[in-house]
Parts: structure tokens; C-alpha cells; sequence
């Protein structure tokens, strides 16, 4: 369903207005603001210049910037083997092993929350009189190591950093159900870490995991994010070509001259009925996405990490300004003409 996001109440109608684009493999949805551009220089015989933009700089930083050490926790093969009467031997046997040693991301720090958790447990049970101290040493350093292992799981989990990226094209279309697998992937997702890090207690990470595997397998987020950098640019680029409507193609004493009707066809067909519609809905999926972005931003334990989260949460409003900016002088345009957007 097509919806007006920015409405201008000037004229006793409504103009919505929205966009953005780059240098995409696939221009998809922004192929209208290329139409516009093209056919609005036509209409006026200005000269046509293409607008593309270089690779968004925004990008999630890369694994190696995002990683850090990680001071492995050890105990004596002999305190080890005393550990028999609590989960806590088992875990380390399990972790020891080569699967164990294979865990990465989020399940490394799946598996390192669950060593806490056990070593706890362990350090009351009645059998551990003898490496009471061992465990509570051992407990100390695997809880200050912890912050790093949640940082690596930030920085190399592949499903996360791709629900998180901005894809190499724009959405060829909306798609309501792709969006829904997608997003509701990454609230679920971000809901279970939140109670995992701030209760330091975890459960089966069946759920999780599956969230992530959702996540590596949708393009549709990093493509929403690059339609919105994609329709700014382009936005941007359009008003600064053309600040303001030639007066020459201004109706004059109840005059309409033939530009000003083309013109209008033109921002009504392409604008009005293709591009208003999209945008809106663009800006409104991605606002659903902010409570969730905040939640990531403040778990993650990297300033350059949430410094890129916060600003993939800038994306609706820096898209909302770039509408308001282009719409300006269309909307004197029609003001004076007297045209209803929309309507022919």
C-alpha cells in the first residue's frame, strides 16, 4: 500500500516527498529519480548529467578492526579432574575437544557465558572444598575476558554483520514479507542477547543460532539501507541542479505554458504515483528498525561499532531531509500554477 510520509499543507493539499540513491550494481527502486532528473533537464533543455555516487562510506567495520585478545582461562590437569561432580568438567572437556575449539561468534560467547555459569555452580557444591580457590580464581578471569568474547562475536558473526551492512544494490521492489522474515529475525535475535549479557545467564542457543542463519540468508536489510543512502544522494544531487523552477515555465495571468504542463505530468507520473509511495514506506520499515539498532548499539563493546550503529540509525531522517530540501520548489511551482499533485 502506497503512504505519504512528509505532507505540505501550504496549497490545501497534500506533496509528499522522499529519496535517495548511489553508484549500485542495481539502481532498482532509484531508477524513478533518474527518470525525473533525465526527463525534468529534458523538459527544460538543460543539460543531462547522470547522477552517480561512489560506494557509501558507511560501512560495518572490518573483522580485524573489531577484534580483540582474548587471555585463555585455564586450570591444572590435576584441579580439573576433581571436577568431576559438576557440570563444570564436562564443559571443559567439550570446549577442549577439536568441535569445541571450531566455536566462533555468537556460540563462542554462547559457550563462555555457559563456563560462568557452571564455574558458579561448581564453586557451591559441597564436593569442591579442595579447588574452591582454583574455581573462584578461574571464575575472576573468564568474567573479565568476557566483554572481549561478546566483542568478537560482534565483529565476526557473519549473519549478524550482514543484517547490519549496507548491501551492494538498492531493493529491486518492497516486499513486505521479506522484510518481516528479516526484521523479525533480528528482534528475536536482539531480545535473546539482551537477557543473555545483561543476566549473564543463557539458554539453549538453538534459537539464537537459527536467527543468525535467517539473518546470512537475507539480502533484505543491507539492500534497505542502501536504498535510503542511494535515494539521499540522489535527492541531493537533483536539488542542488535544479535550486529552483525557472520562472520562464512560471503561468503568468491565468497563462499555462506547455512546460509547465509537461513538468507537471512529469513530477505527477514519476513523483507522485511511482516515488512518494516507496519512499514512505522505506523510511517507515527502517524506523522500526530503531528501537532495535539502540538495543545492539548499547551491547556492543566497541566505540567504532556503535558509533556505526548510531548512524545506520540516522538513515530515515537524513532521507527526511533530503525530501524536504527537493520538494521546495516544486512545491512553489504548483502553488503558483495552481496544479493539484496527483491529478491531470
Amino acid at each position: 500500500m502506497k503512504r505519504s510520509v512528509l505532507i505540505f499543507r501550504s496549497f490545501g493539499y497534500a506533496l509528499v516527498v522522499i529519496g535517495l540513491s548511489a553508484c549500485s550494481d542495481d539502481p532498482g527502486l532509484t531508477e524513478y529519480a533518474d527518470k525525473l532528473h533525465n526527463q525534468v533537464h529534458s523538459t527544460l533543455n538543460l543539460p543531462t548529467q547522470t547522477i552517480q555516487a561512489p560506494k557509501p562510506q558507511l560501512q560495518y567495520p572490518a573483522k580485524r578492526d573489531l577484534t580483540q585478545n582474548i587471555e585463555r582461562t585455564s586450570m591444572g590437569l590435576l584441579d580439573s579432574l576433581q571436577l568431576n561432580h559438576c557440570q563444570l568438567g564436562q564443559l571443559i572437556a567439550e570446549n577442549n575437544s577439536s568441535l569445541g575449539r571450531l566455536k566462533d561468534g555468537f556460540s563462542r560467547y554462547h559457550a563462555d557465558l555457559t563456563i560462568i555459569q557452571a564455574l558458579k555452580k561448581c564453586i557451591e557444591h559441597p564436593e569442591s572444598a579442595n579447588v574452591k580457590d582454583k574455581l573462584k580464581e578461574a571464575l575472576e578471569h573468564k568474567e573479565s575476558q568476557l566483554k572481549h568474547s561478546l566483542a568478537n562475536a560482534f565483529a565476526r558473526d557473519d549473519g549478524l554483520r550482514k543484517a547490519l551492512s549496507v548491501g551492494n544494490n538498492s531493493l529491486p521492489k518492497i516486499h513486505v514479507t521479506e522484510y518481516n522474515y528479516a526484521v523479525n529475525a533480528l528482534e528475536r535475535f536482539t531480545r535473546i542477547l539482551e537477557r543473555w549479557s545483561y543476566t549473564q545467564k543463557v539458554d539453549d542457543p538453538a534459537e539464537l543460532i537459527k536467527m543468525l542463519g535467517r539473518l546470512e540468508r537475507s539480502n533484505y536489510l543491507p539492500d534497505l539501507y542502501r536504498t535510503m543512502l542511494d535515494y539521499s544522494y540522489k535527492l541531493e544531487k537533483m536539488t542542488e541542479r535544479l535550486p529552483e523552477i525557472p520562472q520562464s515555465v512560471y503561468c503568468q495571468d491565468e497563462q499555462v505554458p506547455d512546460k509547465a504542463l509537461e513538468l507537471k505530468k512529469t513530477f505527477n507520473t514519476i513523483y507522485i504515483k511511482e516515488m512518494q509511495g516507496d519512499i514512505a514506506e522505506i523510511i517507515e520499515q527502517h524506523q522500526r528498525l530503531l528501537m532495535t539498532l539502540e538495543s545492539l548499539e548499547g551491547i556492543a563493546p566497541q566505540p567504532e561499532l556503535k558509533a556505526y550503529i548510531a548512524e545506520l540509525g540516522t538513515l530515515s531522517k537524513k532521507l527526511t531531509d533530503a525530501s524536504v530540501h527537493f520538494v521546495r520548489p516544486w512545491q512553489k511551482f504548483y502553488s503558483v500554477c495552481k496544479f493539484t499533485p496527483g491529478l491531470d
